[in-house]
């Protein structure tokens, strides 16, 4: 065999395989990235309350769906945020019941439900989606600060949001970093693993402008200074209880609410009418 010829068979070898890992990688990406649309089943209606329908407009120029349910005398309200790759009407079983007692704002994030957008970025542009859901309150002359509730992702998306008009935070399940979440969730690849989130990176700095390193809930958790409440179950096998352990490190005076069995998307399934009971009081007592 020429040493031509070992060249070709050794760099094909290496090419093409690596090819074909580039290409998994950005299958992976697009899937997470650009993710199929959910339009839930579950109106306001449903529940009771008349919603009036409403468009929010991001600082970036998207248009995002949302819904603003109106209560009859109170003066405080609260933003709700989804999970993804949910809509808003995924959280409406879970929050419907402030309703009783304040204004609350459901809103489809970016690329998600109803709303515009191409792409989904964990937190990074969903920031912006939140700021807008602000910027509507506050133009209904909510302008004595709002409350934010964030599911998952929408609980990464508002304690990675710096906007100073919320004044209350409850985490339910959220993640402590997007980077760590996907190290997670691709644990199953062994050592292949690295090497496949890497290029993932790469696919989401290149085609989003995101650096996913950078989208970090817990360290922005550690520069809020108003009130936290975090909600997670010791069951979750998708968003596990260690997430909301490093927030709580990150931020000593959040509170850490352990559910008992709950998995992801079941703490107020499992606690019932405590987790209205505990979500009533906090936002009552800080806003």
């Amino acid at each position: 065999m020429t040493d031509t010829l070992a060249f070709k068979i050794t760099w094909r070898l290496l090419f093409y395989p690596a090819l074909v890992y580039a290409l998994f990688s950005f299958i992976f990406f697009w899937l997470y990235a650009h993710p199929k649309r959910y339009i839930g089943s579950y109106q306001p209606s449903d529940f009771g309350f008349k919603p009036e329908a409403v468009r929010l407009k991001t600082a970036d120029g998207i248009e995002l769906d949302a819904w603003f349910i109106p209560h009859k005398t109170s003066k405080r309200v609260i933003v709700v945020c989804h999970g993804y790759p949910m809509d808003k009407g995924d959280v409406l079983g879970l929050t419907v019941f402030l309703a009783r007692e304040f204004n609350l704002l459901y809103f489809d994030f970016r690329a998600t439900g109803r709303s515009g957008g191409f792409f989904s970025t964990g937190g990074a542009r969903e920031i912006r989606d939140v700021d807008a859901a602000v910027k509507f309150l506050e133009s209904r002359g909510f302008t004595n600060g709002v409350g934010a509730y964030g599911f998952s992702m929408g609980g990464a998306a508002v304690l990675l949001s710096k906007n100073p008009a919320i004044k209350a935070r409850v985490l339910d399940a959220p993640y402590a970093d997007l980077a760590g979440e996907l190290d997670y969730i691709f644990q199953a690849w062994g050592v292949w693993r690295k090497p496949l989130i890497a290029l993932m990176k790469g696919w989401s700095f290149v085609l989003m402008g995101v650096n996913i390193n950078a989208v970090n809930p817990a360290r922005a958790a550690a520069a809020i200074a108003t009130p936290i409440l975090l909600v997670h179950g010791d069951a979750d096998t998708q968003v596990p209880l260690a997430n909301s352990e490093r927030i709580k490190a990150a931020a000593p005076a959040a509170e850490l609410w352990v559910v008992k069995g709950a998995g992801h998307g079941e703490n107020w399934y499992r606690a019932g009418n405590e987790y209205e009971k505990r979500l009533k009081a906090f936002f009552n007592k800080n806003l």
